[in-house]
C-alpha cells in the first residue's frame, strides 16, 4: 500500500512539473560541450540534489514527497534533470528505508528466541 502512495505521489509530482514548465532550460545546457568541466559539475550537482531529495523523503515516513519547493542543491538543475534527480532521490530512499526495514526485522528474528 505504501508503494501505490508513493507512485501516485511520482505522478502527481511528474504532472505538476511538466505541466508547469515553459522555459527554456535546456537550450543553456545544450550549448555546453560534454566531458567538460561543466558536465562533471552538473554531475555533482545531480549527485547533491538526489541526497537532498532522499534525506528530504527519509524525514517523511510514508508520507507524499513534494518535489516543491527544490532543495537549494536542485536550484541549478533544469527542469528535466530535477526531474530525474527527483525520481532518483526518492527510489535512493525507498531503498535505504527497505534495508533499514529488512536489517530491524532480522534482529528481531535473531534477538527474540534468546
Amino acid at each position: 500500500m505504501g508503494t501505490r502512495t508513493v507512485q501516485a505521489a511520482a505522478v502527481i509530482a511528474i504532472t505538476l512539473l511538466l505541466t508547469g514548465c515553459s522555459t527554456g532550460g535546456d537550450v543553456r545546457d545544450k550549448s555546453t560541450p560534454s566531458g567538460t568541466p561543466a558536465a562533471a559539475e552538473k554531475a555533482e550537482t545531480t549527485r547533491a540534489c538526489v541526497d537532498a531529495i532522499a534525506d528530504r523523503a527519509a524525514a517523511h515516513k510514508g508520507g507524499a514527497v513534494r518535489s516543491h519547493p527544490a532543495p537549494a542543491p536542485c536550484a541549478r538543475l533544469s527542469d528535466a534533470d530535477y526531474l530525474d534527480a527527483y525520481m532518483k532521490g526518492l527510489e535512493q530512499a525507498h531503498s535505504a528505508a527497505r534495508k533499514t526495514s529488512q536489517g530491524e526485522t532480522g534482529k528481531a528474528a535473531d534477538g527474540g528466541g534468546s
